[in-house]
């Protein structure tokens, strides 16, 4: 896909293509590829160990791939550094990470620095505050003391701060009650509306096809399918194949 140097807001969100990576000798992504368009939600499903981490650390520039290209916006972010991508609207949520040490209030306002306003910073932590009001009420309080589902909400919170083009959400719903998960779900919602196209890499299957609109699977570190979530979802034995590696028995060819 051809785009202007400086992007086009015509061009996805996100896009990556013929991505190979390796660790050390050993290749762990062969031509993997995937595309976000501008305000759409995408899930990327596999079993464990099939390279779906690995990708994202090449699309947030923590590892360099072997070939291929990362566009965000239509800009081709491949060599550039993790902040320079930071800066062209990428945001990554892994699991439940935050600083322990710092309040509520501080961990959301890390995520404004950027900015290189304090007024704006302080703004959207409230903005942000407004949206979770279990964490208002905890604003003060180290991190530390969050339960598991707060801690997600958040990693999730820092989201509104950052006010990202593309969100890249790791695994929320991992060790969470179904209650919690529920919620996450409805705040992931709220910041695809507000504008963030949505990468999500998810191990519960029905979390992600109750949320998104299409579905990449990886196997082996390819890509071997893309389809709607619709069509997914009423197709349990075609997930079920493809989630315990059996892209041949779906009748997914390469």
């Amino acid at each position: 896909m051809t785009s202007e140097p400086n992007g086009s807001a015509a061009a996805p969100a996100l896009a990556c293509a013929g991505i190979r990576a390796s660790y050390g000798p050993v290749q762990v992504l062969f031509d993997a590829g995937l595309t976000v368009e501008q305000g759409e939600m995408v899930a990327l499903l596999g079993p464990n160990g099939v390279g779906k981490s690995t990708l994202l650390k090449v699309i947030g520039g923590l590892l360099r791939p072997d070939d291929g290209s990362v566009r965000l916006g239509g800009v081709d972010v491949t060599r550039m550094p993790t902040r320079k991508r930071v800066d062209l609207g990428l945001c990554q949520v892994i699991g439940q990470a935050t600083f322990p040490s710092l309040s509520v209030a501080e961990n959301l306002a890390m995520h404004g620095f950027t900015s290189g306003s304090r007024k704006w910073t302080k703004e959207a932590v409230e903005a942000a505050l407004a949206v979770f009001p279990r964490l208002h009420a905890r604003r003060d309080q180290p991190a530390s003391n969050l339960s598991g589902g707060e801690r997600q909400m958040l990693a999730l919170a820092k989201a509104i701060v950052a006010e990202p083009k593309v969100l890249v959400i790791d695994e929320f719903s991992l060790g969470l009650a179904p209650v919690v998960v529920g919620g996450l779900m409805e705040l992931v919602r709220r910041l695809n509306e507000r504008g963030s196209a949505v990468l999500l890499v998810e191990q519960s299957v029905n979390v992600a096809l109750s949320l998104v609109d299409r579905v990449y699977m990886m196997e082996k570190g390819e890509i071997i399918a893309e389809e709607s979530a619709a069509a997914l979802a009423a197709d349990p034995e075609r997930v079920r194949a493809l989630m315990l590696g059996g892209h041949a028995a779906a009748g997914v060819g390469r």
